[in-house]
């Protein structure tokens, strides 16, 4: 609770269930009745609470005594085995190393994968062998009833000569393309408490959250950047953002690959998100997470549900050794605040529900069919109000989203045939709070928002992937081909409101009228192919090179996609590798690109100080344009309208060393250049018609250095920290700005400056660690960075000096957020999770809004903070 004079200022109450000493009974979850009992669990929200807030934290904290003596149970291990290109090995031989004898011993499914049951507690050594590969080898610690995880690469022998790999020093990967990896186990129990995909990404270097929410990856928005689920495209194809992604709990891993020099991945100029969903183990497991929701407290009286996020999670074997389900499901009810706005009218709801289902069959030991479907209804009123857009003038958001898929890995001939088809559906609502037009002044926007649509996506896509067996010729080779065939469209209507520019007085200065235009349809057809291969040329070089070809109808180009790269272990032990490659990359070309000459056209008036016309109404014809950016070799098409073609040519060096088995460091720099970009121009056509032309000729560049370094040991404690430099520069008016849910109703003329997504310097530091006290585990986030830009304007809304230069930034950014957690078995069956978070510890003062009008007379002034609070929670695991 907060307290300020001796009142309560503000206060989050949660329902909890705490441990009680005694043990009577209770029929809540099948336990004891005494172990149930109420707790208020509070987040504070002013800076005078301090040490009472973390009095009454550590009081919380103190009740949390065992209850019995804890007992041994034996646990699960599931172990994953890939090679150099992340592709399953099929039947590697994995064994549980013991003193004097192999405790068990197995062979890699198509999957790659191994399961364990039954496995003492303690620690154990994994070890995996194949004919033409090195072996490998891997410590894993089984706690009581864990369910542990741990992954092995094989890397090809180059001859027959064998590398002998430390036990206490594993050897650092060599594959050119390396890739930021992210586990549930390790961060979902963070501060933040992620409970989907997209969440868990601000934790990878050169990702952050925009203000507005959406994710920002190199610098660019979502839609440069390709999102893959067990190998499918789940983006969007109208808009090319995210949407929303699988629930975390039914995550294996998420990679994210800036720099993937292999062919196999496409779609994209910024970044690959790369998700693997878990299959169901061979003994029944489930998880609720934060069943109760947490309440609102003003003035000592309950005003509503602040929010409510309880998750569930359960897999199994729905037949043994055969047949698997894993089934994950989130609502989610949350009523965000934005801190530029007095409360209630500054409150954001969002209400959805995540569900995924996924079957996996195993037919024999080299065939396995999965199925899975991810439903994700969302509605979400008032979308991010603020003190320039209050709820009156925010849109409303609903989607119906559906994907399913199936996918069938066959293992011949030694390798590994992946077939797989997917079908999706996207449907969006975006509305208004109501019909007046909207007013755009310089100190906020009043009336309704302008822009209405509705509009169903659809996507049909068939891959098939092929890694043969390793083939011996001037060492070892891993090829790996695919071909991909996709099929997709995007059908709706807009209906758009005026648009007023007034002063700060309300005298009319501008008008923006929008036709009425008819519905859209568009149709795409893509076909892409490609080789690669992984060539182990010695024990210690290694190299990457492989080619994709892509041709997507609508845009009526081929274009061809080389790439290579280079890993090196320059000493014998290979604990450091060097890397080194080049790669040309393709953006995909979302569909409402193509129905822009659908849009409603703009026809703009201007108004002198007495309210009259300065002139007759000026139209603005909408202009589908093409690619005038430079040529290139790589690119067979006509030059026609619509033939655009957005590429980036980005190289990459990166040092690895592995310090000691408990110490890994790694340093990189990335240097991106984007050609062809997608952009709005205004101007007037050479026959002297007002146009708005969707041209074909931004640009970018992205440069990175990176240095990351991991400590990690035993029962998966580790801390992670991150130093990012970096520069994100382009054009603005990129095409997402008006195009897409939430078209912004001014277009402004094209400038080279930093891209909104643009932080110099960022500082992240999250990890997991035993504090031996009272048994708590310690989940710290720090991150220290630069504020994003922004623009200036005048009272007619246009640029006023260069926007987004450094001269014109939000504060610096500091948050320390931690959570203190600990596990109580109740029983060999069940267990309780209680903890606590605290967040922005320090009260650091962090900026959300600034007044950058310069007719607005608090001009420059910061503004907006979310202040130190507290937040309880309460898990079940069974």
């Amino acid at each position: 609770m907060a307290f300020h004079g001796g009142r309560m200022v503000d206060a989050r109450v949660s329902l909890q269930f705490a441990i009680d000493e005694q043990g009577y009974n209770c029929t809540v979850f099948g336990f004891p009745a005494s172990y149930c009992r109420l707790v208020v669990g509070v987040r504070h929200q002013n800076t005078r609470i301090g040490r009472d807030g973390l009095a009454l934290f550590a009081l919380l904290l103190l009740v949390f005594t065992p209850i019995r003596a804890q007992v041994c149970v034996p646990g699960d291990l599931r172990v994953f085995i890939t090679d150099s290109q992340e592709s399953p090995v099929l039947g590697a031989d994995v064994a549980i190393l013991s003193d004097p004898a192999p405790l068990g011993q197995h062979a890699t499914s198509s999957e790659g994968t191994v399961d364990f049951n039954r496995l003492p507690c303690g620690s154990w050594q994994v070890s995996a062998s194949k004919d033409g590969f090195e072996p490998a080898m891997k410590t894993v610690n089984i706690v009581t009833g864990s369910r542990a995880e741990v992954r092995l690469t094989l890397h090809p022998k180059a001859q027959a000569a064998s590398v002998d790999v430390a036990e206490d020093l594993p050897p650092v990967e060599q594959t050119a393309s390396q890739k930021t990896e992210l586990r549930p186990t390790e961060v979902k129990v963070l501060p933040t408490n992620p409970a989907t995909v997209r969440d868990t990404l601000p934790l990878v270097p050169g990702v952050v959250r925009s203000p507005e929410g959406e994710l920002k990856i190199d610098g660019n928005g979502e839609e440069r950047s390709a999102m893959v689920v067990n190998q499918s495209d789940i983006t969007d194809p109208a808009t090319g953002k995210f949407g929303e992604t699988v629930p975390i709990d039914a995550i294996e891993t998420v990679s994210v690959l800036t720099t993937p020099f292999l062919a196999q991945y496409g779609r994209f100029t910024s970044a690959v998100v790369a998700v693997e969903t878990k299959r169901g183990g061979d003994k029944w497991h489930a998880e609720l997470n934060d069943p109760f929701p947490d309440f609102r407290i003003r003035s000592y009286h309950m005003v509503g549900i602040r929010d409510a996020t309880p998750r569930f999670i359960m897999d199994g074997p729905l037949k043994h050794e055969k047949l698997y389900l894993t089934a994950a499901f989130t609502y989610f009810l949350h009523k965000d605040q934005n801190r530029t706005l007095p409360f209630p009218n500054n409150v954001s709801k969002k209400e959805s529900v995540n569900s995924f289902t996924q079957l996996d069959w195993i037919i024999d030991t080299r065939q396995i069919l999965t199925a899975s479907v991810h439903v994700t209804p969302q509605h979400t009123n008032f979308v991010n109000p603020d003190y320039f857009d209050p709820q009156p003038v925010t849109p409303s958001y609903a989607q119906q989203n559906y994907v399913g898929a199936a996918a069938y890995h066959l293992g011949i001939a030694g390798g590994i045939l992946d077939s797989s088809v997917s079908v999706q559906r996207f449907a969006v609502t975006v509305g208004a709070q109501g019909p007046a037009d909207m007013a755009l002044t310089p100190v906020g926007n009043r009336g309704n928002y302008f822009g209405e649509q509705t509009r169903e996506a659809r996507r049909q896509e068939w891959l098939e992937n092929w890694s043969p067996a390793t083939v011996r010729l001037g060492g070892t080779h891993l090829f790996r081909v695919g071909t991909s065939l996709t099929g997709s469209s995007d059908d709706g209507r807009f209906s758009y409101h005026p648009v007023n520019i007034a002063d700060t007085a309300g005298v009319l200065l501008e008008r923006i009228d929008f036709s009425a235009p008819p519905s859209f349809s568009r149709t795409d057809q893509e076909i892409a192919a490609y080789a690669q291969d992984h060539w182990n040329l010695t024990n210690s070089f290694a190299f990457d090179y492989g080619a994709r070809i892509e041709h997507q109808r609508l845009a009526d180009n081929l274009r061809i996609a080389p790439r290579a790269g280079f890993a090196w272990t320059p000493v014998t032990d290979q604990r450091t590798v060097l890397r080194a490659g080049w790669g040309q990359f393709y953006d995909h070309l979302p569909l409402d690109v193509y129905t822009f000459g659908r849009y409603p056209q703009r026809i703009i008036s201007y108004y002198n100080p007495d309210g009259t016309l300065q002139g007759p109404p000026v139209p603005y014809v909408n202009v589908i344009g093409s690619s005038n950016g430079p040529r290139s070799f790589l690119i067979h098409g006509e030059q026609v309208a619509g033939a655009f073609s957005p590429r980036g040519a980005a190289w990459n060096v990166q040092a690895e060393h592995s310090f000691s088995r408990l110490l890994r460091v790694r340093a990189d720099y990335t240097d991106n250049r984007s050609v062809g970009l997608i952009v709005f121009r205004p101007g007037i056509s050479s026959e002297g018609v007002h146009e708005i032309v969707l041209q074909g000729d931004g640009t970018s560049r992205y440069r990175q250095f990176e240095t990351t370094a991991k400590l990690a040991w035993r029962d998966d404690q580790q801390l992670v920290f991150s130093y990012t430099r970096s520069r994100a520069q382009g054009d603005l008016n990129s095409f997402d700005n008006f195009l897409g849910n939430f078209p912004l109703p001014i277009i402004q003329p094209v400038v080279y400056t930093n891209l909104p997504g643009d932080l110099p310097n960022r500082f992240l530091l999250w990890g997991r660690m035993d504090v031996h006290f009272w048994k708590l585990v310690a989940m710290p986030l720090l991150e220290y960075r630069n504020g994003f830009p922004y623009a200036r304007y005048n009272v007619m809304q246009n640029y006023v000096g260069t926007p987004n230069t450094d001269a014109t930034r939000f504060p610096n950014f500091f948050s320390a957020d931690l959570r203190l957690m600990r596990d109580f078995r109740m029983n060999a069956k069940y267990s309780v999770r209680l903890s606590g978070s605290g967040f922005n510890l320090t009260n650091h003062f962090n900026a959300l809004a600034v007044h950058n009008n310069t007719a607005d007379p608090q001009c420059g002034i910061f503004f907006g903070n979310y202040q130190r609070r507290y937040r309880f929670d309460f898990d079940v695991l069974f």
